[in-house]
């Protein structure tokens, strides 16, 4: 492998406490030489939020801030029982190493914030190398310990740096999942209201140390928050363990069921509304994505009830969050596609359709790690003769439509207004669609139906049972 042998332009803090001409200890600068290696193409992962179907959130923060900043941002961890990573610029580390070595010593795990917390996209592959390279010799030398991933000072991986990275044998470059940007100065309040929005398990809080002095009383208020919301913040490693193993999508058998297919037109679609039955039986559906949080009261309803269902599921939604597409499965729900882009597709282009339906595809079976159910229904549950052709086409088994409309999604639609809605409609066979929404009163109204339903002798069915049984009867 190909070597050069470079020399630093940045003088590096390796002799700490040299003896200065008169006596007293000094900080002495080193420019070493270090021999850059070549890279071979490799890049390692980056990584912004963890595959986890733990309630965990990594908790980060940048920089070494000055001694009293960082023992107050220590102390209230403590206080807190957090633990968290700290992502450290080398130079720092060289100058302050007790302060490092206080840090390890709380609990809490450090890791490559670079040399001089450059900013990053502005450095080639070389000099991108010996920013991580002699950090990680500050660590070795100060803290006997290598780190194992590592962060630029703006949270964003360049390509050099996943080069570099892989290179000299990093698992990873972390960038960050939520990021309220304490630079601009914010209260702690508007920080940890910002992070709210945006958490869910497996997410990577960036906060820094040196800029914001209200991180320091945001971390009380993150607390509560979070054990409200059954959170537990904690380091990287912490969360990166419990990640679930994600192969390529090439890997996963089934990636491919759904196509591009301009041959339509003598295409038979199969639209499935109901079954005809008079047993008292029904099938309870949901479309949508929406928060963490809104999709674990959802599913901690439908557990209670020891009930299954089958979820549309909006593919742009899937690939920002795709461990809640996991647990859905894994609570023992199906998955089907509900669009990637949740648009009239009667207004779309065949091709812009099919594009559609295959994207969502993809996502799914990349966040399931498996092929999800091959039903299609569309937004709104608008469809003409020429869009069921071409959704067809693709290699959808069923379009999945449905006969009770909630109109859940409505946020000025009560409790009352969705239970009477659903109840004065029911009967047996009847498919019922609510919606996988923030900001409206699906999860107040859900009890009430289900426990209605099951007072007048209804069961719940998943929609694959109905649509399975009728394509190898031939009857409903």
């Amino acid at each position: 492998m190909k070597k050069w042998l470079l020399y630093s332009i940045v003088p590096i803090l390796f002799l700490i406490g040299c003896q200065s001409k008169n006596g007293e200890g000094a900080v002495q600068a080193v420019e070493p030489s270090i021999e850059v290696e070549a890279s071979d193409g490799t890049l390692s992962d980056v990584i912004r939020v963890s595959n986890t179907l733990e309630p965990k959130i990594g908790l980060t923060f940048n920089g070494l801030a000055d001694e009293d900043t960082m023992m107050k941002i220590l102390d209230e961890l403590d206080k807190h029982k957090i633990k968290a990573t700290f992502f450290l610029e080398g130079m720092r580390v060289a100058q302050e190493p007790e302060l490092a070595q206080e840090i390890i010593a709380r609990g809490h795990e450090v890791q490559n914030g670079t040399l001089t917390f450059q900013n990053m996209s502005t450095l080639d592959y070389e000099q991108t190398y010996k920013e991580i390279f002699l950090a990680n010799e500050i660590f070795d030398k100060h803290l006997h310990y290598t780190p194992q991933y590592v962060r630029s000072r703006s949270g964003d991986a360049t390509e050099n740096m996943r080069l570099a990275a892989a290179t000299l044998g990093l698992k990873a470059v972390i960038e960050y999942s939520i990021n309220p940007q304490d630079r601009k100065m914010q209260s702690a309040e508007d920080l940890v209201a910002y992070i709210e929005r945006f958490w869910s398990s497996g997410a990577v809080i960036h906060l820094n140390t040196y800029i914001n002095p209200a991180v320091i009383e945001a971390i009380p208020l993150l607390a509560e928050k979070a054990n409200e919301r059954g959170y537990t913040l904690t380091t990287l490693s912490e969360v990166l363990k419990d990640q679930y193993t994600l192969h390529e999508l090439e890997e996963i058998e089934g990636y491919d069921a759904i196509q591009m297919n301009a041959n339509y037109e003598d295409v038979e679609p199969y639209i499935y509304y109901r079954k005809n039955t008079t047993k008292k039986e029904v099938a309870l559906t949901f479309d949508d994505w929406a928060s963490e949080e809104r999709t674990k009261e959802i599913l901690d309803i439908l557990r209670k009830y020891d009930i299954k269902s089958t979820f549309f599921l909006i593919g742009s939604g899937v690939e920002k969050d795709p461990h809640l597409a996991k647990l859905i499965l894994d609570e023992g729900h199906e998955v089907a596609s509900h669009s990637y882009y949740h648009r009239n597709i009667t207004e779309m282009t065949p091709e812009e359709l099919q594009e559609d339906i295959v994207k969502t595809h993809r996502a799914l079976t990349y966040a399931l790690q498996q092929s999800p159910l091959l039903y299609f229904r569309p937004a709104q549950g608008v469809i003409d003769e020429k869009s069921a052709k071409v959704v067809t086409a693709t290699g959808m088994k069923a379009i999945a439509l449905y006969d009770i409309a909630s109109f859940d999604w409505k946020t000025d639609y009560t409790v009352q207004d969705i239970y009477n809605r659903i109840m004065e409609r029911v009967a047996p066979g009847k498919i019922i669609v609510m919606h996988v929404l923030d900001g409206t009163e699906t999860v107040n109204a859900l009890p009430l139906v289900i426990e209605q339903l099951q007072q007048q002798g209804y069961t719940f069915e998943k929609l694959s049972t109905w649509i399975e049984q009728y394509a190898e009867e031939g009857v409903d």
